[in-house]
């Protein structure tokens, strides 16, 4: 029997939202903290979570304990445990989980599966050798179990993938059903009110940074230096040698900052990068740069790119198979990095955005682009998630 459409509730629901951080910083986090803000105005929202920092009484909180540190894969297995228990002592409408747990109505998979990382092509013996191991790895072998209980257990279980790539990565690791699927990007939103005062202002911040007026400014931004490709672009700045760039550096480096100022000093570079350590407030950075790039290796749906168009930056990005941001390009609306290792190709895109006229033409196209992505968007296409998981729920027969 087909599955009847959806139609939206007529009371308010009330629903259980699962996420260790309920903050503005971090991606996952951010998410989910823009659409429970937004899905509290009509419904009774209660969050799950160790630490918060809204304190509006349209959301309840509810604080779950963090006694174990390591290792990960066990302290992940401890809070889906607890989860389960404190959930059923109440009757929610939805469970919404933004983390790896068993037990849920909803799941937003901000990440691609552990299986596809673990069993991705190995073309090497080295990398045989270590897929072997797997199988006695107590580590993987937890994640794995635990992944795998998510997607497999549970037929009435409906997800929504941050991004079409994250969707594919779980239907070729696991099997789920397209059908249940939603898509719901995340949304922009910045503090436009911050964002002109640093544009009026702008001269002076870039003097406060070291920028001259003839300086090319280009923005990096992201705490996993690695993975979001930093590397790439220090060789691509540093193919740029007799321009005039600047490159500032926002993130902590995830514990690695000292070991990347030290490899820009032995690439000779010193004088054209700046490290900014963690920025809270980005629209200051967006207001003084000229460009963005982001050759990420794997980011499912960074917030980053969009965010940098929407404030009239234009960007450099990896594509699709890479950064789930580049699904939205259709008309050249940003630079697109095929190969996000290819710094030689990075140097020559950077070469095109030290023309002003063209920074205004892709200013202009990525802004009208990104004013259409929006966090209300993102929170309706969750609701049609929540209404789906109801009609599995009460038709279970026909799911």
């Amino acid at each position: 029997m087909p599955i009847m459409p959806f139609t939206k509730s007529k009371r308010p629901l009330k629903i259980a939202v699962i996420i260790k951080r309920f903050i503005t910083t971090g991606g996952a986090e951010r998410y989910a903290y823009e659409i429970t803000k937004r899905i509290a105005k009509e419904h009774e929202v209660h969050v799950f979570a160790h630490k918060w920092d809204y304190d509006a009484s349209d959301i309840k909180f509810h604080r779950l304990a963090n006694p174990i540190n390591k290792p990960s894969w066990i302290k992940q297995w401890v809070f889906s445990r607890k989860c389960g228990d404190i959930l059923k002592k109440d009757n929610f409408d939805i469970v919404h989980t933004h983390e790896k747990i068993v037990n849920f109505d909803v799941m937003t998979i901000h990440s691609p599966c552990f299986k596809s990382g673990v069993f991705k092509s190995k073309k090497n013996a080295l990398g045989i050798i270590k897929l072997l191991t797997t199988f006695f790895n107590p580590r993987k072998l937890g994640w794995l179990l635990l992944e795998n209980r998510q997607f497999k257990s549970g037929k009435n279980k409906i997800f929504i993938a941050v991004s079409n790539n994250v969707k594919e990565d779980v239907m070729l690791s696991y099997g789920t059903e397209d059908s249940r699927f939603h898509i719901a990007y995340p949304g922009v939103g910045l503090n436009m009110e911050l964002l002109n005062v640093c544009k009026q202002e702008k001269v002076n911040l870039r003097k406060s940074y070291g920028i001259s007026s003839e300086d090319t400014v280009f923005l990096f931004v992201g705490s996993e230096f690695k993975r979001k490709g930093l590397d790439v672009l220090l060789r691509a700045i540093a193919g740029l040698k007799d321009e005039k760039v600047k490159l500032l550096v926002a993130g902590d480096g995830g514990g690695r900052l000292r070991e990347y100022e030290a490899l820009v000093g032995k690439m000779g570079i010193s004088q054209k990068v700046t490290f900014l350590g963690l920025v809270k407030e980005v629209e200051r950075l967006y207001g003084i740069s000229d460009a963005l790039v982001l050759p990420t290796i794997s980011d499912p749906s960074p917030l980053v790119p969009l965010e940098a168009m929407w404030c009239g930056v234009p960007v450099v990005m990896s594509a699709p198979k890479y950064c789930g941001a580049s699904e939205h390009i259709r008309n050249d609306e940003a630079l697109i990095l095929k190969d996000p290792h290819d710094s030689a190709t990075l140097s020559q895109l950077l070469r095109r955005l030290l023309d002003p006229h063209f920074r205004g033409e892709m200013s202009l196209k990525g802004r009208e682009l990104a004013m259409g992505i929006t966090w209300d968007k993102t929170t309706q296409e969750t609701l049609l998630a929540y209404e789906h998981a109801l009609r599995f729920k009460a038709y279970p027969r026909e799911t």
